[in-house]
This record gives C-alpha cells, structure tokens and sequence, in this order.
C-alpha cells in the first residue's frame, strides 16, 4: 500500500504541477502586457482575483491542500491513495478547464515567448518543480499538499522569479544598451527624436515620411518607444546606408529621458504635447509637466527643438542656453515659426495653409481624418524643413500622407459599412479630437470603446466627461467592459443621451455579433481606444 500511495502521489504532484506551470504561462503574459514592472503586475493581480479564480479546480485543489496540511501525518492508509487519486482526477479536469477558458477568451496580443520570457518561464518551473521534489523527498503527504496549493501561488512564484532574474535582465539590458550606442556611433545618422504625452507616433510616421523626400530613413516602428525597443531597432534594423534616424521616446522610460537620451542622443527633436497620459505613473500633473519641460534642457535633446506652440504647458517655455527653439502653431499664433492658416476639416480630409514668419507660405491637403493632425504635420513640416526639404517635395510629401496603424485610420467595412480605426488613442484629449472626427460624418454614427485607463484619480472624472464628449458625436454607443466603463455611461445620461442607445459588451468578440444585427449601409463606426488584454473583466 505504502508503494502504491507513493507512485499515486507523485503522480499527483506531477498533475498539480502541469497545472501550476499552466496558470504561470497566463501570468507571464500579462507580466509581458505590464511591461515586465513588478508593482503593476502585482496590482493587476490584486483588481483581479475574479479572473484568478475562473478555473474553480485550482480553488478546490488550494483548499484540499490546507485541509491535508493540518491533517495529522501519521502511516500511510488507504485514505492517502483515495486523496492521490481524488488529485490526479481533479488536476487533469483543472487543465482542461484552462483549455477550455482559453478557448472561449481568445487574446488581442498573444505572448511572445522571448529570450527573456523563457528565462522568467525556466526559472518558475524550476522553483515550483525544486518545491515539490524537496518536500516529496521527506514526506509524500506534506509534498502533496504543498503542490496542491501551488497553482494558488503561482503569482508569488512568478514574482520570486521576477526578483531573482532581475540582475540577470539587468546585465543583459546593459549590454544592450553599450551594443546599441556603439553601433549608432559608428553610423552617426542624424537623430530626430519624437516625444509628448500624446502625438509622437502620429508625428513620427509624418516627420519620417517628409524626410524620405530627401534623405535614407529609418524610423523606430509601430510604437516602439523604450530603451529595449530602440536599442532592438538599432542593432537590428540600422545600416551605414541610413543618413536619418526617426526615433519615438516615451516619456515614462524606467530611468527618465537620460536614460533614453544616453542611447540616443538627438540632433534634433520635437515635443508634440503634455498631458494626463500615464498620469497613474507620474503620480501628478505636476510631475508630468517638469518632466516634459526639463526634456528640452537636456543635452541630449539636441541643438535644435521644436515645441507645439499651442500647448499651454510648452508655450510656458522661453529661451534656453544653447538651444534653437522653434515653434509650430496649428491655432494660428503669429508669434510662431511656423502656423496654420485657413483649416478646413470634413469626412474627406484636411486643406489648410502653412505659413512661415519670413511670410512663405503653401497650400496643403492631405487625406487625414481630425484638426490635431494639422498639430502634428506642422511639427513634421518644421522639421523637415530644418534639415533642407524643399517646399515642393513637403507640399507633395503631405497629400500623400498615411495614418499610421490604429490612429484615425478609415477603411472599408462590410456591408457598405464604414470603419475608423482610433484603437491606439487611448487620452482624454485624443479622444476629444476623435469626437469632432465622429461628428462630422453623417448619421448613424456608432462609437465602440472601453473608455481611458491609466489616469490615477482622475481616471473617473475623465471618462465621465469623455461620455459627455460621446453623446454630442455619436448616435449609439456599445461600452466594452460593463463595470470599467461606468462611468462614460453616466457621462452618457447626464448629457441627455438615451439610455436605450447604449449597448454593453464583455468583448469585442461580444461587440462584433451586436454589429452583425444593427449596422446598415453608409453606418459610421468608430472603435475609440482598444485596452490590453490584462483589462479584460
């Protein structure tokens, strides 16, 4: 019997641990979603115990556990090989019911299994294998119960390894970094970098594309904007054939802008906006603005900065020692380098004027949605005309600007149907400029978005007043999410909106079988803000 009990219970431990290394794949994805930062995975796991909690198997195996861990360990019986038995049976049924929770909750971005993804991954199986094999050396009861509660703990095991693997990352991210700037040393492209709470990588894609009329770009892609992305980019991607390199900066970089700075340091740069984004990190608007405002005094910022004039925080901004401010206004300040005159906005595009203070001025048109492109391309325009682009090729460079991926981007639907695609504008004022985008399409108009995130205390307030924004440029909306978007539905009602045009969803899948049943020919729809998969309720 002895025998028997301890093959079964090997086998159990063996069961439970398939199943705790299961649930450590799903927490190492949205690990991966935060960034890899501890304390917001933590948190996450804290507002999130409901989905933690989805497979009822690894509740009923935490609680078998506590109840063997206060059973007296006395000879083995036959009590130990119905317990082994009742575990391997409940641990196969628990990895089915992960098989089937994946199934039903397909994810917006899958995890990649990167380098440092399988060294976090190795090191938690291994201590969760180390813990179960200690134990089942001395007592198969004790081991047992122990594994039984792993499953339960597998976000303080992932944390462990976390803590643990931290020098390692650290001394690879350092390698990185000296890599990269050896590599950008030895090429020496001209360095445009691109920062701001909101726009830089809308006015990244525009400055990038303007300065293709005349030089050999490379630009950082998508939403690349960390030390890791960048330094990823440069050892990977830049050649002694690139004569420009377009860089976009987050200004919630782990070591600030000098961090960034020191890897990249720009020739020239531009500060498209400050505002509430990643408030919840900077802890203030204070904070928020210092940042933003010492960006321009750094060295490494370059000789040459181009600040958006009509933002009340950069307009603050005087002169500074050793710099060449420049200044591009889409509100029309005379006072500017540069300004926008004679803004004309519709479904179909922009058309304004670009007039320089020595009084040149052109006529341009461009197929992007929203007058805070007429920002960004401003910003783009001074750039390029910085580093020699002839007015012509930036005349011609602006009509055949693209919208980058996600951001105001108009496509075709099915069914007559028509698609803007804002899914990465994901701030209080991005969503304002995308409101009067929505309005001026003709009716119906339908908005689908799960609100803001990352706003700190200011997260509600916001949202209800996004709801407001909605309900003057929208005829229906669908809220994704039923209890994070409570409060734009409130926005909604206390602007008059009828409650009986708002529709709640737990997904986009969800989102996309209520679009089969309501849209018609000639609908507008527009998909404002798309959150990760670790907001998921």
């Amino acid at each position: 019997m002895r025998g028997l009990a301890e093959v079964l219970a090997l086998l159990a431990a063996g069961t439970v641990l398939a199943l705790a290394l299961v649930r450590i794949v799903h927490l190492l994805h949205m690990l991966q979603l935060e960034e890899y930062d501890t304390l917001r995975f933590v948190r996450w796991v804290v507002l999130h115990i409901d989905q933690m909690a989805a497979n009822p198997m690894l509740d009923l195996l935490g609680l078998l556990g506590v109840v063997v861990l206060f059973l007296p360990f006395e000879s083995v019986s036959s009590k130990d090989v119905i317990a082994c038995g009742l575990s391997i049976a409940v641990g196969l049924t628990g990895l089915l019911w992960e098989r089937r929770l994946r199934a039903r909750s397909p994810v917006k971005k899958a995890l990649v299994m990167t380098p440092r993804a399988r060294r976090l991954l190795a090191c938690a199986a291994i201590i969760s294998l180390g813990i179960c094999l200690i134990l089942l050396a001395r007592q198969a009861r004790l081991a047992l119960a122990i594994a039984w509660l792993l499953p339960t703990l597998a976000p303080v095991i992932l944390v462990i390894s976390c803590m643990i693997m931290e020098p390692v990352e650290a001394s690879i991210r350092d390698w990185y970094v000296r890599d990269a700037r050896r590599t950008l040393a030895g090429y020496a492209p001209t360095v445009v970098g691109i920062t701001g709470s909101y726009g830089k990588t809308s006015t990244k894609f525009f400055t990038a594309h303007l300065l293709e009329a005349r030089y050999r770009v490379l630009m950082t892609p998508e939403s690349y904007n960390t030390a890791m992305g960048i330094c990823r980019v440069i050892r990977g991607q830049l050649g002694p054939e690139h004569e420009v390199f377009v860089v976009e900066l987050a200004e919630n970089e782990k070591g600030g802008f000098e961090h960034l700075l020191r890897l990249v340091p720009c020739s020239i740069s531009i500060v498209t906006s400050v505002g509430l984004q990643h408030l919840e990190e900077f802890g203030s608007e204070a904070a928020i603005r210092r940042v933003m405002k010492g960006f321009v005094s750094m060295p490494g910022s370059g000789s040459t900065v181009v600040l958006n004039a009509d933002d009340p925080v950069l307009a603050e901004i005087g002169s500074v020692q050793g710099k060449r401010i420049l200044r591009a206004s889409a509100g029309g300040s005379l006072s500017s380098d540069l300004h926008a005159e004679n803004i004309v906005m519709s479904a179909d595009g922009l058309s304004f004027d670009v007039v320089m203070n020595q009084g040149q001025r052109i006529a341009c048109c461009t197929k992007l949605l929203g007058r805070h492109n007429v920002e960004n391309i401003l910003l783009a325009v001074a750039v390029a005309r910085e580093l020699g682009v002839s007015w012509n090729a930036i005349q011609d460079g602006v009509a055949t600007l693209q919208a980058p991926p996600h951001r105001l981007q108009m496509m075709a639907g099915a069914g007559g149907v028509r698609i803007i695609d804002d899914a990465y504008n994901s701030n209080p004022a991005g969503f304002a400029m995308a409101m009067e985008v929505l309005a001026a399409f003709p009716s119906r108009r339908v908005l689908v978005t799960p609100g803001l995130v990352s706003l700190g205390k200011a997260e509600d307030t916001e949202n209800i007043e996004a709801g407001r924004r909605a309900a003057g440029a929208a005829d229906m909306v669908i809220l994704v999410g039923p209890k994070k978007t409570r409060p734009v539905r409130e926005g909604l009602l206390s602007a008059g909106f009828p409650e009986t045009n708002i529709l709640t969803a737990r997904s986009l899948e969800e989102v996309t079988g209520l679009m089969q049943s309501l849209l018609k020919p000639g609908d507008t729809v527009l998909f404002e803000n798309d959150l990760p998969d670790t907001y998921n309720e």
